[in-house]
């Protein structure tokens, strides 16, 4: 058992390093890198044409010699070599400081889309692959044959580095305006939640089997949850046909050593433990959440802007007022998503849906911040946000909403009264609905 317990502990170790390469890799490097093979690929083809003896190559080299002399090409290449490297670090350092003040003022996350952003990634490509041809280049230069192709290459593009310099500056300077920030992240969470509804179509809400919970999988190390195999799951489950696996945290929950993350319902104890290993190698577990396959994360990094906005941290209301915007569209594209009910036609797989109930906590933490605060505009958002969702709402969700309402009316008694948010709730009194004030 001794023995056991290190070796579980190296593959975990293994398992978490895998996963690190493979979140470097999709959410910055792998464009980066795939640039800068493509300047390696043409350095290795105008070294090839300069250094090359044969007749049609030397004519293409001689034609460039109108544009690059054979005495300048070295000094040309050593000049962009050394040039590139300065602007490229300048530049960068003083955009990095720009992305760090507006994150200081909005969130953490600023960061997170200045990185993942393909744009950017392609210009960090270019700027450090156009470095790096002008090295090989100049390595690899003989004094029988001047790199003219090379050299002529490095100026032409070298003019488009600089002239996309405005357009890295502007781009970035965008990317930095709250309302930008916010429409990224808007776009992100819905990505995120066309990813976990495909699950939640495969799924189940509720668990149907009567047979006792004879296996337990527990976390063996902290993170986020940031996928889920379910084709792996469902081969699983072919070899236990009549088990049922619920899974007790969805995609983008934080979970911590220990936590319970799947039960197993079945007869065989030993059928069900094999499962409960299986959902081991199945749930995905990284050091931080992934907001391309989750809702949750965006919807907590709107709550994070949302609330130091509207709180006296910042005491900006305009931002929190757009936050409100976003958070209520993605309620109300929710709202209009078709419901699945039809559970026991599903594979034996319960999986939680909870993104309509922590968009809700999320738009009453907000209307926390604007009670801390003494904020009337932010609480009239909130209330006005309330009201249009309410329109769209039945069931459940309409009685959520009407429950937040009325516990949210004591916060309203405690901010000073004003005539936009008078106006609100009396719209709301009109609709049969009396929250305190």
């Amino acid at each position: 058992m001794a023995d056991r317990v290190p070796s579980a502990q190296a593959d975990d170790k293994r398992l978490r390093a895998r996963r690190r390469l493979r979140q470097a890799m999709h959410e910055f490097a792998a464009v980066p890198l795939a640039v800068i093979a493509l300047f390696l690929l043409l350095a290795t083809l105008s070294i090839l044409i300069d250094q090359s003896h044969v007749s049609a190559l030397e004519a293409v080299r001689r034609a460039f010699e109108h544009l690059v002399g054979k005495q300048a090409a070295v000094q040309t290449l050593q000049s962009i070599a050394a040039g590139l490297v300065t602007v490229t670090s300048i530049t960068f350092s003083v955009l990095l400081l720009a992305v760090q003040q507006t994150a200081s003022t909005l969130s953490p996350v600023v960061f997170d889309q200045f990185m993942r952003r393909r744009t950017n990634q392609i210009f960090f490509g270019f700027f450090l692959g156009l470095s790096l041809y002008s090295y090989v280049v100049l390595l690899a230069v003989q004094n029988d044959t001047p790199p003219v192709l090379g050299a002529t290459l490095a100026t032409l593009l070298t003019v488009v580095a600089l002239a996309s310099l405005l357009l890295l500056v502007y781009s970035t300077l965008d990317q930095m305006r709250p309302a930008s920030v916010l429409r990224q992240i808007h776009d992100r969470t819905l990505h995120g939640r066309r990813h976990e509804a495909d699950i939640i179509r495969r799924t189940r809400r509720r668990e149907l089997s009567s047979r006792p919970v004879t296996a337990t999988y527990h976390a063996r190390t902290m993170g986020y949850v940031v996928g889920i195999d379910l084709r792996r799951l469902a081969g699983a489950l072919q070899q236990v046909p009549e088990a049922e696996i619920r899974l007790w945290v969805p995609l983008g929950q934080a979970v911590a050593f220990g936590d319970r993350i799947a039960t197993v319902r079945d007869d065989d104890p030993e059928a069900a433990k094999r499962l409960a290993d299986e959902i081991r190698g199945a749930v995905l577990i990284a050091a931080e959440p992934d907001p391309d396959v989750d809702a949750t994360t965006g919807m907590d990094q709107i709550g994070n802007i949302a609330w130091t906005s509207a709180s006296t941290a910042k005491q900006n209301p305009e931002v929190a007022r757009r936050a409100i915007h976003v958070l209520r569209d993605l309620v109300a594209r929710w709202l209009d998503e078709p419901d699945i009910t039809d559970d026991a036609e599903r594979s034996a797989i319960v999986y939680p849906d909870d993104d309509l109930d922590h968009a809700l906590d999320t738009l009453y933490a907000i209307l926390g911040a604007a009670h801390e605060s003494q904020q009337h505009a932010t609480a009239a958002d909130v209330v006005q946000a309330y009201r249009r969702l309410l329109d769209r709402a039945d069931g459940a969700v309409a009685t959520r909403i009407r429950a937040d309402l009325d516990t949210g009316g004591q916060l309203l008694e405690e901010i000073p009264p004003a005539p936009v948010l008078q106006a609100v709730l009396r719209r709301l009194r009109d609709d049969g609905l009396q929250p305190s004030r």
